[in-house]
Formats: C-alpha cells, sequence, structure tokens
C-alpha cells in the first residue's frame, strides 16, 4: 500500500509538472486572431479585457506590442503584448504572447496560466463583437 501511494505522489507531481510547462509553451507562443472589428475597434475590446477588477492585476509597461500589459506580482510577473494589425480584406490581425517572462527551473514561466486565461478572453471577445 505505501508503494502505490509513493507512486501516486510521483505521478502526480509529474503531471502537475508536466501540466505547468504545457501552459508555458502555451503562454510564450503567438496566438494570433483575425477579427471583422477594425484596428480602433480591436484595441479597444483588448484594453477592455484588463479593466474592472482586473485593472489592480495588471499595469500598463513599455514593450514591443501595442498593448503592453504587466501582471503585478512577485519578480515582476509576466507582461502580455499584443498588437494589431489592419488586414488587406477589411478587419483586423490580432497577436498575443508574452514578450518578457521570469522564468523557473530553466522552463518554467510565471503566471502563465494568468496570460493564457486572457488570450483565450480576448480572442472571444474579438470574434464577438459586433463592428461599427
Amino acid at each position: 500500500m505505501e508503494g502505490f501511494l509513493c507512486f501516486l505522489v510521483v505521478a502526480g507531481i509529474i503531471g502537475v509538472f508536466g501540466w505547468q510547462l504545457a501552459e508555458t509553451r502555451r503562454a510564450v507562443a503567438t496566438t494570433v486572431v483575425d477579427t471583422r472589428l477594425s484596428p480602433g475597434e480591436a484595441a479597444r475590446v483588448a484594453r477592455e479585457a484588463f479593466t474592472g477588477a482586473r485593472a489592480v492585476l495588471w499595469t500598463s509597461t513599455a514593450g514591443p506590442g501595442t498593448i503592453n500589459m504587466r501582471r503585478r506580482g512577485v519578480h515582476r510577473g509576466i507582461t502580455m503584448s499584443i498588437t494589431i494589425r489592419p488586414r488587406e480584406n477589411g478587419g483586423s490581425e490580432v497577436a498575443m504572447w508574452a514578450s518578457e517572462t521570469v522564468v523557473y527551473l530553466g522552463m518554467l514561466v510565471n503566471f502563465a496560466g494568468v496570460v493564457n486565461r486572457r488570450k483565450t478572453a480576448i480572442g472571444r471577445a474579438m470574434l464577438t463583437a459586433v463592428p461599427a
């Protein structure tokens, strides 16, 4: 019985480590969303994803994107950058990625899951927003 319990603990630790590694890779990868919104409207929708109660946790910062938001946290947190470009056939292309990170153990990024959830929320908002 003790051997099985030890196996479960080790398997759980390996599982959590693998899950965090997958979250990290998704956070640093660029997520691109094509939307019917104009670049100005897309920028407004992206900025709204950091307002309200989230405004306490995120702050504007310098970075490579059109919009750069840093998550407040230990060791400067993580910076999420968003670039918005007009498409030739109308609408916008919105690219999102973690541009500045704090890396642990050479591979795990601080607050990677938070960036992934913001990417998902922004992408969903871009696709459901109605152009003016």
